[in-house]
């Protein structure tokens, strides 16, 4: 990502304020499947509430993020509760996925279709990848996320090689979006 999306998502959400973004569905999609303890590395997570949910359900959260102010929103709506989360701040177009295998590995709303084999790559063994994302169908009813920010219908189990396919899904959610729904286990 080049330093222009680096603003970009830190005006965002300088201008969204502390806990003013909502979560995604990741944490109801993953949990029949999470540890009761354990790893997690959050992609691109940094203005969602995704961590604090999942640190409150007592996993080892790290977020990794190109912007600094979203890490920074998320440390504080976890301190707010006495949880402690880690953050990396990382340009995830340009750098490496943060070293080490992670129980859980989650992405929600971020495309980066050449990143998923390396993600699995860092799951540890009968780790879980889940990830939301929304599909070119979702442009017929909203104008955002453009096009290029949107998978193809039905392409996501492909992009995530040697899991096991826990669930997969697309449809309209209850947040007015077309989203691919996501679960898997590093075999």
């Amino acid at each position: 990502m080049a330093v222009g999306d680096r603003e970009r998502w830190n005006d965002k959400w300088a201008e969204a304020g502390r806990g003013t973004s909502h979560g995604s569905a990741l944490v109801d999609l993953v949990r029949p499947w999470l540890p009761l303890s354990g790893s997690l590395l959050d992609i691109a997570g940094g203005g969602s509430s995704d961590s604090l949910h999942f640190a409150r359900l007592g996993l080892d959260v790290t977020v990794a993020d190109v912007s600094d102010v979203g890490l920074i929103q998320a440390t504080q709506r976890c301190l707010a509760e006495d949880l402690k989360i880690s953050t990396i701040e990382i340009d995830l177009e340009t750098e490496s996925i943060p070293a080490g295998r992670w129980d859980v590995i989650t992405v929600a709303n971020y495309l980066q279709r050449d990143l998923f084999e390396s993600l699995v790559d860092h799951l540890a063994e009968d780790g879980v990848i889940g990830v939301v994302i929304a599909t070119e169908t979702n442009l017929e009813r909203n104008e955002r996320p453009s096009r290029g920010f949107l998978l193809d219908r039905r392409e996501l189990p492909a992009l995530i090689p040697g899991v096991e396919t826990l669930h997969v899904s697309e449809s309209w959610r209850d947040n007015g979006r077309h989203e691919a729904h996501f679960v898997g286990r590093r075999r």
